[in-house]
Formats: structure tokens, C-alpha cells, sequence
């Protein structure tokens, strides 16, 4: 049982690390868009087997294997919160994610059991530890997706900005677009959103139609705003420049009201430190010889 526990626990870290370091491999550029645009069906599910992860090779038919023989539910998760953390709702469904965390806290309990097994005292632990792999799988998911949502909150506004100086110089909303999202510079999540939408426009859907999915899968409010009050704008036949101004302005406010909170944030959790640090040598040096001194008066 000790051998079964650590290979589910080597299983679930190979697996954590994964989804951790896991990207996007569907994303294809310049001659390979064009050849695998020309494959048959047959050709093109060879195509994906031939680039899929080493996860998808070998472990999600385990988990998917582990889920049906456990009979198992699927977890109840908004689709766009797996969006949102840059996983494709396709290579992660609700009885992959169930038998993850049943797998997690598995390996927290055979850990537990290990401690137990080498430090006396420790078997108390198990189920704590069972609870915490339980957890931290979504814990996991929570945190790439704040970290995605903070890398499009960083960008926004220098994006809005280079979309107001391509529309002043007379290019349309769509080709600055797609000139933004396919510059030679680091590929961002932004980027990828807006790649995505313009590809929705090009199977024939309207500019409006397609943009109006990136807010709900960035989940980052500014950036549904933003386009929210273009295709508003373009509807009613305003000028961009002065809706992208307004969004612009808003957008860098509501960066420095993020970066005013943070800071207000740390001088808070200093302060934490500074009380977890010296209050419990106040209270050995001052507090304890103080009270033990009154004491033997009283009473000595």
C-alpha cells in the first residue's frame, strides 16, 4: 500500500507540474496554419496525436480510465474559470478534474502516512494533509488564472493606447488588430484572445460579435468594458478616438487604484511581521518578569 501511495503521489505532482507549466501547443503560425489547413480528418487527428503533451499521451487516459471505474461525478466548475486560467475546456473536463483531486489527496494522505511511519506523533497529520491535496489542485487553477488576469491588467493600458494611435493614423479597428496581436514581440495572453476573436471574424462573424468573447474568457473587467464601449461606439456611429481616450484614462486609474491598494496591502502584512516577531519577545522579556515580580509581592 505504501508503494501504491507514493506512485499516486509521484503521479499527482508529475500531473500538478503540467497543469503549472502547461501552454496552449494548438497554437500554429505562418506554414504550418497553411498546411494543416489542407489535411483530412484522419490526417489531422494524427497531426494532434504527433504534437499532443506527454500528459495527454499517458496520464489523462489514466485519470479518465480511474474516473469511469470510480464512478465518479463531475466536479461542478464554471467552464470560463478554466478558460480564464489559459486551459482549454477540451483538455480538461468536470470527472478529470474529480479524480485529480481524489488522486491529490490520496497522495497528501500517503504522505502523512510516510511522516507517520518514520516520526512518531505525526499520524495526526494524514488527514490534514489528505484535505490540503484535495484542495490545492484548484488552488493551482485559481492562481494561474490571477496570474493571467494580472499579465492582461498589465498590458491594457499600453494596448489601448497602441489601438488609439493606429486608428488616428487612419487604419481600420480590424487591421490594427491584427497588427497588434501579431507583432514580433513575447506572445501574451492578450495577444492570444485577440488572435482567437480576429479568427472567429474570419469564419464569418462580425467584428462585434467575435470580440464580445474575450471579455468572458480573460474575466478581467476592463478589458470587457473597453470593448463593451466600442462596439457601442460603432453601433451609434461616435468617434473611437474619444471612446478609446475615456477608456484609456480609466484604465490607467484603475492600474494606479490596484498599485495604491497593493501598497497599502504590504505596509499591512508588515505590520503582521513586525507584531509576530516582537510581540512574543515583549511578552518573555517584559510582560513575564513583570506579572512574576508583582506576584512574589503579593504573595511572597
Amino acid at each position: 500500500m505504501t508503494l501504491g501511495g507514493v506512485c499516486a503521489a509521484l503521479a499527482c505532482f508529475a500531473l500538478l507540474q503540467a497543469l503549472v507549466a502547461a501552454r496552449p501547443s494548438g497554437a500554429m503560425e505562418g506554414k504550418e496554419l497553411i498546411r494543416a489547413s489542407i489535411l483530412s480528418p484522419a490526417e489531422w487527428r494524427i497531426h494532434q496525436q504527433a504534437h499532443a503533451s506527454w500528459y495527454q499521451r499517458w496520464l489523462r487516459p489514466l485519470m479518465l480510465l480511474w474516473g469511469r471505474k470510480l464512478h465518479l461525478r463531475p466536479a461542478r466548475l464554471d467552464p470560463n474559470f478554466l478558460i480564464q486560467a489559459g486551459i482549454d475546456g477540451e483538455q480538461l473536463d468536470g470527472v478529470e478534474l474529480r479524480t485529480i483531486r481524489l488522486m491529490s489527496a490520496v497522495a497528501g494522505m500517503a504522505i502523512g502516512g510516510l511522516l507517520g511511519a518514520f516520526f512518531a506523533g505525526t499520524l495526526a497529520v494524514v488527514p490534514l494533509l489528505g484535505w490540503i491535496g484535495y484542495i490545492f489542485p484548484l488552488r493551482v487553477l485559481a492562481a494561474r488564472r490571477r496570474r493571467r488576469q494580472a499579465e492582461v491588467l498589465g498590458e491594457l493600458p499600453e494596448f489601448v493606447s497602441m489601438v488609439r494611435a493606429f486608428l488616428a493614423a487612419g487604419m481600420s479597428l480590424e487591421r490594427t488588430l491584427h497588427a497588434l496581436s501579431s507583432d514580433a514581440t513575447p506572445d501574451t495572453a492578450l495577444k492570444q484572445e485577440i488572435r482567437r476573436a480576429l479568427g472567429r471574424y474570419g469564419l464569418g462573424l462580425s467584428i462585434d460579435q467575435a470580440l464580445e468573447e474575450v471579455g468572458p474568457r480573460t474575466g478581467v473587467d476592463d478589458l470587457a468594458m473597453l470593448i463593451t464601449a466600442l462596439n457601442q461606439s460603432k453601433r451609434t456611429g461616435g468617434g473611437l478616438d474619444s471612446v478609446l481616450r475615456d477608456q484609456e484614462l480609466m484604465v490607467r486609474m484603475n492600474q494606479r487604484n490596484r498599485a495604491t491598494a497593493q501598497a497599502a496591502a504590504v505596509s499591512t502584512k508588515l505590520l503582521g511581521v513586525l507584531a509576530a516577531v516582537y510581540l512574543p519577545e515583549f511578552v518573555i522579556l517584559i510582560v513575564i518578569p513583570l506579572f512574576w515580580g508583582i506576584m512574589q509581592r503579593a504573595f511572597g
